[in-house]
């Protein structure tokens, strides 16, 4: 956030964009958040930045009941209060409450609905031999943790695992001077609702995805499939384990969007369906049979990550090949069974939004805004647990 818009924000504005309050966190500028929201759904989410900062939790209510006690709960310095709720009407009124009181409070806008939509581009570097022929631009949704991709090659640009904030992608895509030919999803998502088909209508593209249900204007994807976009040639592995139907995207023989196949620390987990064991056994053969061919120095591009720790200083997530193998437990399990027992350990339950996201992806669904925002609460919950050989 450039020096002006911090002065405009902090001097003229009653409230706080999402994108400003992260700037503000990750530049570690002074500042304090204010959660008014429930106990349960403060445990269950929160406000992450890749700096420290400072965090209050004052459920809006105590601000009705006794206002005076519930201001004296926040430290009183020179920092400006960022005030949050679940949609931004609660945390409004509290940062009015605030005002009153003489205490330099924002409200932010939109709350933790607007912090879970917001998305960041970020250029993956790919050397020297590469920047001429192909682009990697990598989104960041940082409130669920998720990440799309968009590839551009000279003119064209293809869309992977695209949030359904479709109007961000045209937008750069609109900015690389290139046009979406192509939108991919690796698999049914469980953890968002998916803009690959809207996308791909808006933009005029192709529509592809491993599913069965690409419907009648797109393209089930299978193994061995080559995707050009511009100059350059997509190689489509089936990689089935997270979901039967996954699969991952190599591009130019080095640059792998894994899906949630492989994530920079990890794997993605094989027990969001109701087989376990089978799921399982497929991921395996996936980890040890069809990934074990890619070299080392594959760079590995997941669809999602689980904690802001991941996020390299460039602002970009990714692994490499070679490192994950010998940094992740699941990568070193060479017995079958040992590794199904392994998953089967790790099992947990998963938020119960997900078998909806899930079916009104697999069925092209719409789903109403409201009720699309209440399911996408919270961070992804995609990785599996760690497991020991």
């Amino acid at each position: 956030m450039s020096s002006a818009l911090s002065a405009e924000v902090e001097e003229h504005s009653l409230e706080l964009q999402a994108a400003d309050l992260l700037a503000m966190i990750d530049a570690g500028r002074p500042l304090l958040v204010l959660d008014v929201r429930n106990e349960e759904e403060y445990a269950s989410w929160r406000i992450e930045g890749l700096r420290p900062f400072h965090s209050v939790h004052v459920p809006y209510f105590e601000f009705l009941e006794n206002p005076d006690d519930s201001i004296a709960r926040i430290p009183f310095d020179t920092r400006p209060i960022a005030v949050v709720c679940a949609k931004g009407g609660s945390s409004s009124f509290v940062a009015e409450v605030l005002r009153d009181a003489g205490r330099d409070a924002r409200n932010v806008a939109g709350g933790m609905v607007a912090y879970g939509d917001h998305l960041q581009a970020r250029r993956i570097s790919l050397g020297e031999g590469y920047a001429s022929q192909l682009e990697i631009w990598q989104v960041n949704r940082r409130g669920k943790g998720c990440l799309s991709y968009l590839i551009r090659s000279a003119d064209e640009a293809m869309v992977i695992d695209p949030s359904r904030r479709t109007e961000f992608y045209q937008s750069l895509a609109a900015s690389l001077h290139a046009r979406i030919t192509a939108v991919v999803d690796t698999h049914v998502h469980a953890d968002h609702l998916s803009g690959g088909p809207a996308l791909a209508n808006a933009s005029g593209a192709t529509y592809m995805t491993p599913s069965e249900n690409a419907g009648t204007s797109g393209c089930a994807l299978g193994d061995g499939a080559r995707l050009r976009v511009g100059k350059s040639i997509t190689l489509v592995l089936g990689t089935p384990g997270h979901t039967p139907e996954s699969i991952c995207l190599l591009m130019e023989g080095k640059y792998l969007a894994s899906g949630d196949t492989l994530f920079a620390r990890g794997i993605g987990r094989p027990d969001l369906g109701s087989d376990v064991r089978g799921w399982a056994r497929m991921l395996h053969r996936t980890l040890r049979h069809t990934l074990s061919r890619l070299p080392d120095e594959t760079l590995v591009l997941p669809a999602h990550y689980s904690d802001t720790s991941e996020i390299r200083p460039d602002g970009t997530v990714s692994g490499i090949l070679g490192e994950l193998r010998q940094s992740a437990p699941e990568l070193q399990i060479a017995n079958e069974e040992e590794f199904i027992a392994a998953m089967e350990r790790a099992t947990r339950p998963a938020p119960p939004s997900y078998p909806k996201i899930a079916s009104a992806n697999r069925l092209r669904e719409p789903v109403a805004e409201d009720l699309a925002s209440e399911w996408e609460i919270g961070r992804n919950q995609c990785a599996a647990a760690r497991a020991s050989p």
